[in-house]
């Protein structure tokens, strides 16, 4: 190896920093629902109250019993449901599928504090995409939501928008068409058999909200990674 080959190749990787702040997530919403469950149980129906995302309780009249305080505390919602989860099942899967595809992104991403911001832009958008995707489409006497999967979903579609060589997918190529009508397959499998095999209804609006969103933004971001590409 040349002099001038060995100075383009970085001593430690870039994007190991935003690397660690994917594990930080996934732990912190292993974390949350640990303390979840420790709590009483009306602590727990309280904080499923104000922090679950409630389509009853979003679009209430004023002056309603079911009524947010204030806009802040409804808007609130559509991000601190993603930290919410309905059992253990629930949030180890999101937060398996966060490190699966959440690290591919952060290496392409790469190092620095823009990178930890663009990740979590990504992540968190997509929580709220798939949240405001479920309100727009849910029955305003529909269930409640909770749980990260919009988030999950939102990083999925990034990962899939990782190409070769340092580039990206267009939106219509088959590199990212085929393995988004895959995801797409999948959950309409997840939405009819989930109520029978884990016992809880699935958000499709939700998936979907936030795969488009992940999608998109990953198409605008900068990629300054190294080591990411597949070959």
């Amino acid at each position: 190896m040349t002099e001038a080959a060995a100075r383009t190749i970085p001593a430690t990787p870039p994007g190991v920093t935003v690397i660690w702040l994917v594990y930080a997530m996934a732990a912190l919403l292993l974390a949350l629902h640990l303390g979840f469950t420790l709590a009483p149980f009306n602590q727990q129906d309280e904080l499923t109250w104000n922090f679950a995302l409630m389509p009853m309780r979003f679009w209430a009249p004023a002056g309603s019993a079911d009524v947010y305080p204030d806009y802040l505390s409804g808007l609130l919602t559509l991000l601190s449901s993603g930290l919410l989860h309905g059992d253990w099942i629930h949030v180890v899967v999101n937060a398996a599928m966060l490190v699966w595809f959440g690290v591919p992104v952060a290496r392409a991403l790469g190092p620095g504090a823009a990178a930890w911001g663009y990740w979590m832009l990504v992540f968190a958008g997509s929580v709220i995409a798939g949240c405001a995707v479920y309100l727009a489409l849910a029955d305003s006497s529909g269930p409640y939501l909770v749980g990260a999967s919009g988030g999950t979903s939102g990083l999925i579609a990034a990962a899939l928008m990782l190409g070769d060589n340092g580039r990206k997918h267009a939106l219509w190529s088959p590199g990212f068409l085929v393995p988004t009508a895959i995801f797409a397959v999948m959950n309409v499998l997840l939405v009819l058999s989930a109520p029978y095999a884990l016992g809880m209804a699935v958000s499709w609006e939700a998936h979907t909200g936030g795969y488009i969103f992940g999608a998109l933004l990953m198409l605008v971001l900068p990629l300054r990674g190294y080591g990411w590409a597949r070959s």
